[in-house]
């Protein structure tokens, strides 16, 4: 590659940036901010880069780092203070450039004002739209917003616009329009776009952060309505490395139920904090024998390892229904030990 960062779209210097920024943090940028579609375009740009020149890579970061130092100027101050600031770190040709493209982006990103507003003020504009409406504007908050409007939402709707936010898979235009002109005529600050969402990860974010028996209702109501919907979201509320944020009592009560063969299969896949706090809470014996039976265990298929955390999270999710161990969760008092 030659010439100057003035020459390459968006797709190219996304490309570059990511490839400045090493494999491991760029793999979590894409994982957490782009669609699958967007990042096999992203990878296959990517790979198409045989070398970078430095003075182009620098350009590229120097953009970036405008454009970062905008959106903060814009989240702070406003269009107008933004402009102002821009203009004496850039000039005013620059400033102007950098300001539109941040502008641009920030458009792009349906209810970005609504994440500002407080959910109260915010629950009483929509508690009585229709059970969709709420559900959809619901998956375009952030978590700890959405758990409390919907802890605040009677038993019936709860139930409603949980399973309407787990089947969410992508929104359609049309649909996003008309939320935004309802919510336009009330809160005046909502967007057009249109944007993939993950609907039962989006339900599981928002009930790991409501009170349990917000949790128990949800649930309840679906297990009637579909009851293979119910057992994936149950799947995902406690997943196997979630362990690590057990006390230690209640990884010895849980360790107390384990089939060891399968605490072996489940621990050779599992991270080093996981094993480390496995091994913490286990006898010296114990532990030995556990770490002798995973080193000398062979090859194990990934189905195996994870049907084997699955009957370990389900444990976990029995005794802590059962009042024998406690899941820290949102919305709740504080536990005292």
């Amino acid at each position: 590659m030659s010439g100057s960062a003035a020459k390459l779209n968006g797709l190219q210097k996304t490309a570059i940036l990511l490839i400045s920024l090493g494999s491991d943090l760029s793999a979590a940028i894409l994982k957490k901010n782009f669609h699958q579609e967007d990042i096999e375009k992203i990878t296959q740009q990517i790979s198409m880069m045989n070398t970078v020149p430095r003075e182009v890579q620098e350009e590229v970061l120097e953009e970036f780092a405008q454009m970062l130092q905008a959106r903060e100027f814009l989240m702070v101050g406003g269009p107008e203070y933004a402009k102002e600031m821009l203009q004496k770190a850039l000039g005013d040709s620059k400033a102007l450039e950098i300001l539109e493209k941040v502008q641009r982006t920030i458009k792009n990103r349906p209810f970005s004002t609504l994440r500002k507003t407080d959910p109260k003020h915010l629950l009483s504009f929509i508690r009585d739209e229709h059970p969709q409406v709420i559900a959809l504007i619901l998956t375009h908050l952030h978590s700890e917003q959405a758990a409390l409007i919907l802890s605040a939402l009677s038993p019936e709707q709860q139930s409603d616009i949980a399973r309407r936010i787990a089947i969410t898979d992508r929104v359609s235009p049309e649909m996003m329009r008309e939320v935004e002109s309802i919510l336009e005529r009330k809160l005046s600050m909502v967007e057009q776009s249109e944007q993939s969402l993950s609907g039962i990860k989006a339900l599981v974010d928002i009930i790991n952060r409501v009170d349990r028996g917000t949790e128990k209702t949800i649930l309840e109501e679906l297990e009637i309505t579909d009851p293979e919907l119910t057992e994936e979201i149950r799947k995902l509320l406690f997943v196997f490395e979630d362990i690590v944020k057990l006390p230690d009592s209640s990884i010895q009560r849980v360790l107390r139920e384990v089939d060891p063969k399968d605490l072996a299969r489940a621990m050779r896949a599992s991270n080093e904090d996981v094993q480390e706090r496995v091994f913490k809470n286990m006898s010296k014996r114990a532990s030995d024998m556990l770490r002798d039976e995973i080193k000398y265990m062979g090859p194990v298929r990934l189905r195996d390892v994870e049907e084997s955390q699955q009957r370990i999270v389900q444990i976990i999710r029995r005794l802590d229904e059962s009042g024998e161990i406690i899941i820290a969760r949102g919305g709740e008092d504080a536990i005292i030990t």
